[in-house]
């Protein structure tokens, strides 16, 4: 980024006001080695050099320190003092959660603080002044993804380290900026009550979100989740801080629940145990805002573990406040309550859900089980019809040679489950209807599946080998990272696939880029949209493989039941398996999206 455009969009970021658009972006910045300084508003920040060449800012405020009366409140933009000089060469704090080790290739979490809402921003060296450059956004999920999030995580983790992103992105001679935000998580970015839902003092964690983005965003998992929640903010009567969206294995619906009620009572239970009342009025509030943030967070993150074992996500989640979510998120896509007109890649990777259920998984009740902590609402005949749609000899064969007696097919029959009902049939079901319902055409809208991962060794040592391309797989990819950890594949093909797959996503980043690999990349749904009319599911889709046995290909598939299997390829042969229609057709359907509360 130049010089006048890292100050540009730092300021951007952190005033959000339509007024300081113009008056910045005609202001004349300077740097000397790693020092940015906006000359209009006097205000120097002090960057540093990675061993990879890139000049990092971190720790950047962009909203004022959420306590006191701005705990539980929208984010109050933040305004440095003329003359400031900001130290941006080391990572803040990371938002309260619970601290301690994560996974083997993630940060252990240590310094956590309620100051916390600030950015990571990255950029190729030497950069020329009059150079402009897109700013790619990332919305961080958890660590270790678990239904719904919003539990753990940080821009400063190291599974997100942008180098190796941004040093491709320049080599290829389309450089870009790199900003990951922090936001609130858990009780602190969640809580409700009637009082907060009146004051619009809800969903505070989204609200910081919109604080912080600009241009292209990409999220991950749960943040790809809330990129459909910001689409939909608001009744899709305000435009959003961006241009595109990534959305990395999730969309909306993997929100469950999104009636307040369960999170407004898990709101009540903590002002309980500190002594607040645990009722619902501003007298409440007032008192959970004066409690030291330590005390509230051990007790929450107390709770919502043992609640919701092993890392408590789904306890303290975004809800319906008739004000940023103002209904079901498959309800409004389908009324077109959205922001329109931005171009969208969405993705899952083929295992997304194996981590979900438990190697011991073994009958039926253990396979419904997987899921019904957070699916606590559904009926019988759904159960009845769920275990229907995914009988278990279509997962016999998955058994491996070294796990024969050790671990039973009900194990990958819930894992596929899983992965359907989190991430697949939600990401097919959000894009289906921004498409169908006016949100752009049917060319902006592509979706992939990856089927490689680099921690197989990781989950070897880990003893859970049969996770396979599990949650989290793609990351690293998109990151080039060439130095993973915990004894991850490093090899020359594993950097090979990364650069080939972030290279992708760069170009739809860019938009100065030429457009070669997207144009082999066939968008999700034009044989639908080819039609005179069209149906509440697709009946074909279009998807680009990346990784696997059969290679990184486009592929097709369709509902009809009679197609002839030996003139398909391989890659098609693997995504007709899936059964992706009438399995997604029932999990998007109106008696499964109420019972879940999607």
């Amino acid at each position: 980024m130049t010089n006048r455009l890292f100050a540009s969009v730092v300021a951007v970021l952190l005033a959000i006001i339509a007024i300081y658009y113009q008056e910045l972006f005609n202001t004349v910045f300077s740097s000397s080695s790693l020092k940015v300084v906006d000359s209009t508003r006097d205000i120097t920040y002090l960057g540093s050099l990675s061993p990879a060449g890139i000049e990092h800012f971190q720790n950047i405020y962009y909203a004022e320190a959420p306590t006191g009366q701005r705990r539980f409140a929208a984010p109050v933009p933040t305004r440095p003092g003329k003359g400031s000089v900001i130290d941006a060469t080391r990572a803040g704090a990371w938002c309260p959660q619970a601290t301690g080790d994560i996974l083997p290739f993630t940060s252990k979490v240590t310094d956590i603080s309620e100051n916390c809402l600030s950015l990571r921003i990255a950029r190729p060296a030497r950069t020329q002044k009059d150079a402009k450059l897109p700013v790619a956004v990332w919305i961080h999920g958890d660590a270790n993804e678990q239904t719904g999030g919003h539990a753990l995580g940080s821009a400063s983790d190291i599974l997100y380290e942008p180098d190796g992103l941004v040093n491709l992105a320049a080599a290829d001679g389309q450089p870009l900026v790199y900003v990951g935000i922090n936001y609130r998580l858990g009780l602190f970015g969640f809580a409700t009550s009637e009082t907060m839902i009146e004051r619009k003092d809800t969903n505070a964690g989204l609200r910081d979100q919109r604080a912080a983005l600009e241009f292209t965003v990409i999220g991950q998992s749960v943040g790809a989740s809330d990129i459909g929640l910001q689409l939909t903010a608001f009744g899709g009567d305000r435009d959003v801080p961006f241009q595109q969206g990534v959305m990395m294995s999730g969309g909306p619906g993997l929100n469950f629940n999104s009636q307040p009620e369960l999170v407004a009572s898990n709101t009540a239970a903590i002002a309980q145990q500190v002594g607040c009342g645990g009722g619902q009025d501003l007298q409440t509030l007032e008192c959970l805002r004066a409690v030291p943030f330590e005390q509230l967070t051990n007790l929450s993150v107390t709770a919502s573990r043992a609640a919701r074992p092993p890392f408590g996500e789904g306890y303290f989640y975004p809800t319906i406040d008739d004000d940023f979510i103002q209904d079901r998120p498959s309800e409004l896509t389908r009324k077109g309550m959205f922001t329109k007109g931005i171009p969208l890649i969405a993705s899952w990777v083929t295992n997304d859900g194996a981590w979900y259920a438990l190697p011991t998984t073994a009958t039926d009740d253990e396979v419904l089980g997987s899921f019904g902590l957070w699916l606590h609402k559904l009926s019988t005949p759904t159960k009845e019809k769920l275990l229907h749609l995914y009988p278990l000899e279509d997962f016999e064969h998955m058994i491996r040679p070294e796990h024969e007696g050790q671990l039973s097919p009900q194990y990958y029959r819930a894992a596929q489950l899983n992965r359907d009902i989190w991430f697949t049939c939600p990401v097919l079901d959000f894009t289906w209807q921004y498409v169908k319902n006016g949100g752009v055409g049917a060319s902006q809208v592509r979706l992939y599946e990856f089927n490689q991962t680099r921690y197989t060794p990781v989950f070897d040592f880990m003893g859970v080998s049969m996770w396979g391309v599990a949650h989290l797989s793609d990351i690293p990819y998109l990151f080039v990272n060439d130095h993973l950890g915990a004894g991850a594949d490093n090899s020359d093909d594993q950097l090979a696939l990364a650069r080939d797959f972030s290279r992708t996503i760069i170009q739809f980043v860019h938009p100065k880029a030429s457009d070669d690999r997207l144009q082999s990349w066939p968008p999700a749904f034009s044989k639908d949209f080819a039609k005179p009319s069209t149906g509440d599911v697709p009946s074909h889709i279009s998807l680009q493989l990346f990784g696997g046995p059969h290679g990184s290909v486009p592929t097709t598939c369709s509902e009809d039941t009679g197609a002839d299997m030996e003139a398909m390829t391989d890659a098609e042969k693997a995504l007709h398996w899936e059964n992706l229609f009438s399995r997604c057709a029932f999990l998007n359907s109106q008696q499964f999206r109420e019972e879940a509360g999607v």
